[in-house]
């Protein structure tokens, strides 16, 4: 039995929920069924980034988080979990104040080492030769979940990303090996280091979700109805009572982990981002809507 509602939980759930369940389909080992491992694994993401932003509207706090970025000639590049921007600082942990590509400064001038602008995936001062090593503060989005079965020692596998340090400090279960662990790094050929265990050929693993863990059974209700109402060979689409009941799990579980704060109603959960597919939302008291 698993410690955590892992990646690869997750989807033993939600196979079982859509009545098509083996061990070979879980395993991948078989193709015969009507729903992909990894076509299931990109709704559970998708699933996560809904709870994500329903949680970072009333709870952005549970968010916030900060990171040393070293300037490799004054460009610091943000981390693979950046959200949102909360405050740049430099060594003296003064703030660097945002700027845009119109107060560039004149050719021969020198610019300033407290002025930045976003360029992409980084920051950028606008005095050149910077190597110091500043603080960013951000709201953190969750990164991806992944799952599958290990065929080389201390390596991932498809669909894993393929960018180095992406699940770096990311919680791995092992379902063979029976443990829990953190990944200290990660290489673009999907090799991993943990901190203590060692993940070994033909072993069962999935990631475990960054949001808080009491939320981390719903993502498996939520990526069940989008699987329900997407796939065309669903067997049953989405009905209200599904759609009721996940939407009072969600309110139960914010006003249990944060009380008055996030006093908000289930209609209002369900209807803060789209609909679960094309057909529609069931809202409670207005049918559906597109």
């Amino acid at each position: 039995m698993s410690t955590y509602e892992n990646c690869y939980t997750i989807l033993d759930d939600i196979r079982r929920s859509l009545n098509e369940y083996t061990a070979g389909l879980l395993a991948g080992t078989s193709t015969s069924g009507a729903f992909d491992n990894d076509w299931i694994a990109r709704r559970i993401n998708r699933a996560q980034r809904n709870l994500h932003a329903i949680l970072f509207r009333y709870l952005p706090e549970e968010f916030l988080t900060s990171a040393s970025l070293t300037g490799v000639d004054s460009v610091f590049t943000l981390p693979w979990d950046f959200g949102a921007m909360v405050g740049f600082k430099n060594t003296n942990n003064r703030t660097v104040t945002r700027t845009n590509i119109h107060s560039l400064p004149a050719t021969g001038s020198s610019g300033s080492a407290r002025l930045y602008y976003r360029k992409g995936n980084t920051l950028v001062l606008t005095k050149s030769g910077i190597t110091d090593t500043y603080t960013l503060w951000y709201y953190s989005k969750p990164r991806d979940m992944t799952q599958g079965l290990c065929a080389v020692s201390q390596t991932l596998v498809a669909p894993a990303k393929v960018i180095a340090d992406y699940y770096n400090g990311i919680v791995l279960e092992s379902i063979t090996g029976d443990w829990v662990d953190t990944i200290t790094d990660y290489t673009a050929a999907r090799v991993i280091t943990m901190a203590t265990e060692t993940l070994d050929v033909s072993d069962y693993y999935g990631t475990v979700s960054e949001l808080p863990e009491m939320f981390h059974p719903l993502i498996a209700a939520r990526a069940m109805l989008i699987c329900k109402a997407e796939h065309p060979l669903s067997q049953e689409k989405p009905n209200m009572i599904g759609v009721q009941a996940w939407s009072a799990e969600v309110e139960d579980a914010i006003l249990a982990f944060a009380g008055n704060r996030a006093d908000v109603s289930a209609e209002d959960i369900w209807t803060d981002y789209g609909g679960i597919g094309a057909g529609g939302t069931n809202i409670p008291g207005q049918g559906i809507v597109f």
